[in-house]
């Protein structure tokens, strides 16, 4: 995948200079905006674009395009200040303070969920190895608006551009309460138009035993795994237990520790 970063058309002098800036720190090629992105296409040769706005970046792969929003977490966190309940949520350890790594953050719905959670009673890192995704992440991490408490929960999340397998590889033993995984689906869940350009960008690197026992090394109490609830990844042996819900397309794989 062949990226360019841009502005918007029309962008203001600090805009420009920004997404410079942003392109050297991410190291991929910027281009000044001219005209169309039909016309940017032709010019650069790929329909990848990383666009800077006023309101920050978007990823636009064709058609397609993302920026940061919290999507589903939105309801599951209403859910969660209703009832007190979420299926994630519901599998971390009691013990406080709790630190969660999200070696997987993606879109960082998980992150945020247990950020908010856990409140001021535990700390999430994240990590996220694709460049256009990090890039996202951290500048919604900062700059997301609406509720103050998830504002709260959100600014709380330090989320770092490195790869799960890098990192683990390097982890402190016992360096975390709880290490979080959720790879991108072989199968997607979610096949809508709006996913496309985010499933472009995303890492789809499976979890290896390697990564698995750099894992367990790397938590005190517990690995959680997202999956699909057919995937081959729950005969490992290492997983204790596998919470399937009839009618979810998703499952949680646990290994205690």
């Amino acid at each position: 995948m062949s990226v360019i970063m841009t502005e918007t058309a029309g962008a203001d002098a600090d805009t420009r200079a920004q997404a410079r800036e942003r392109a050297e720190v991410l190291g991929i090629p910027y281009f000044e905006r001219q005209g169309s992105l039909e016309y940017m296409t032709k010019l650069t040769g790929t329909d990848c674009f990383l666009i800077y706005e006023k309101n920050g970046p978007v990823y636009r792969a064709g058609s397609s395009f993302y920026r940061y929003h919290i999507g589903s977490a939105a309801l599951r966190l209403l859910q969660l200040k209703k009832t007190g309940y979420d299926r994630l949520c519901s599998l971390l350890p009691e013990t406080r303070p709790l630190s969660v790594l999200d070696a997987t953050f993606g879109m960082g719905g998980d992150s945020a969920v247990i950020s908010w959670f856990l409140g001021s009673h535990g700390r999430v890192t994240a990590l996220e190895c694709e460049p256009v995704l990090w890039e996202i992440g951290q500048y919604g991490l900062r700059h997301w608006k609406g509720e103050p408490d998830v504002e709260t929960a959100l600014r709380r999340i330090l989320l770092k551009k490195e790869s799960f397998q890098k990192f683990l590889r390097s982890a402190e033993p016992r360096s975390f309460d709880v290490v979080y995984f959720d790879t991108m689906f072989k199968i997607p869940v979610d096949r809508s138009d709006n996913m496309k350009a985010f499933r472009q960008a995303a890492c789809t690197d499976s979890l290896s035993e390697e990564v698995l026992s750099d894992a367990v090394r790397a938590a005190r109490r517990r690995v959680i795994v997202k999956e699909r609830p057919f995937s081959s990844l729950f005969k490992n042996p290492l997983f204790q237990t596998v919470h399937r819900r009839r009618g979810q397309s998703t499952a949680y794989g646990v290994i205690d520790l």
